[in-house]
């Protein structure tokens, strides 16, 4: 386990304890797939905040093993719902447990192998498929989700620092199918599976969703209209789902959630949350803040204009990054076509506590603009 600062030890402590986790991370938790009675048994069993992540691998394991009996015993149904909720418990482990690259990466790696039984266990129409899309000699690994109808739009959901496609992509996955989208999740450069093939770049991450769009345009998948495609980011996703629509036109409008817009330099770095500075470097790759500059130094403003529609939500209680009116500002100065902004004061970050409000109204917007 990485030698911690004082000041991180106290980040770390004041995160995971049971109190902090009631008020900040349980809509997370409960969004991604874990049973509330099973979050609040697990949390209170973790008396030392570096168990965080063992506590719930445990957790992991132990539900992931009554699965397999289920799925022995013909309760399919059963094991295909303990599958995505072991999934749950080790992305919990793992979630912003930078401190222990070893630990993270061995949990993770959990979390995909429980998502591939659970998909074992659907029929065939329903069942998200795995994808590998080329890029830069290695590949983008992901997963779409068909709409029951032909013709539909695709949603293409852009992944934050931590996020990883089996847990909060899958959930978006069956919230935006059952609203008649093709969905695609997907982990790029520095995030969940393609982490230990190629790092984060802010400057290129752009390039990414342009080679999913170029996969889909090559292989045609049936059902699908690419002339309706839309984007979707929470936090740092919500940085880079608008960066990369304005890259690319064949992006017809995006939603962005809690999006970091600019870093503002080394000083900028350092107002960080440390748990999340800590978070820069390892999706970079890199040992210090000043090494990982170069690869996580940029600003909404230097890419070019966002021309599509964009529907931007922002919390006032971001506990992440410093000044979040600021950054809600610039990103609606920047965009230069049809832009909204839904800032809620009394938020937290990616408005995890005003979910009922915020979930319904992006699938309303993207009813609009999509024209579904």
């Amino acid at each position: 386990m990485t030698e911690l600062t004082m000041k991180e030890k106290f980040a770390f402590r004041f995160i995971f304890n049971e109190k902090r986790v009631y008020q900040r991370w349980y809509g997370r938790f409960l969004m991604f797939g874990t049973d509330y009675g099973r979050l609040r048994r697990v949390v209170a069993r973790i008396g030392e905040w570096r168990k965080w992540c063992e506590v719930w691998t445990a957790e992991g394991d132990e539900v992931y093993r009554i699965a397999e009996k289920a799925l022995a015993e013909g309760s399919l149904g059963k094991a295909r719902a303990l599958f995505h909720e072991a999934v749950a418990c080790y992305h919990a482990g793992q979630h912003i447990f930078f401190i222990d690259s070893r630990q993270k990466e061995a949990t993770q790696e959990k979390a995909r192998k429980s998502y591939t039984r659970a998909l074992s266990l659907y029929n065939e129409k329903e069942k998200p498929v795995r994808v590998d899309i080329p890029y830069r000699g290695i590949s983008i690994p992901g997963y779409l989700r068909k709409a029951d109808m032909e013709g539909r739009p695709l949603i293409i959901f852009v992944n934050g620092m931590d996020n990883i496609k089996e847990a909060e992509g899958h959930h978006f996955g069956s919230v935006f199918n059952r609203q008649g989208f093709n969905f695609f999740t997907f982990d790029g450069p520095g995030q969940g599976e393609m982490w230990s093939s190629q790092k984060f770049d802010a400057r290129d991450y752009h390039t990414a969703v342009s080679a999913v769009i170029d996969w889909f345009e090559q292989q045609r998948p049936s059902g699908i209209d690419l002339g309706r495609i839309g984007l979707v980011g929470f936090s740092l996703g919500g940085y880079l789902a608008p960066e990369a629509a304005a890259h690319d036109p064949r992006v017809k409008c995006t939603v962005g959630n809690s999006g970091l817009c600019y870093i503002g330099g080394i000083r900028g770095l350092k107002q960080l949350n440390p748990i999340w500075q800590r978070g820069v470097t390892y999706i970079t790759g890199c040992e210090t803040l000043e090494a990982a500059l170069p690869q996580f130094n940029y600003d909404i403003e230097d890419a070019p204009s966002l021309r599509s529609p964009l529907l931007f939500f922002h919390a006032g209680r971001d506990e992440v990054m410093p000044s979040p009116k600021r950054h809600a500002d610039k990103m609606m100065n920047w965009a230069k076509g049809e832009a909204t902004l839904r800032y809620m004061e009394d938020a937290e970050h990616c408005t995890m506590n005003y979910l009922d409000e915020v979930f319904p109204e992006m699938m309303d917007w993207f009813i609009r603009k999509l024209r579904i």
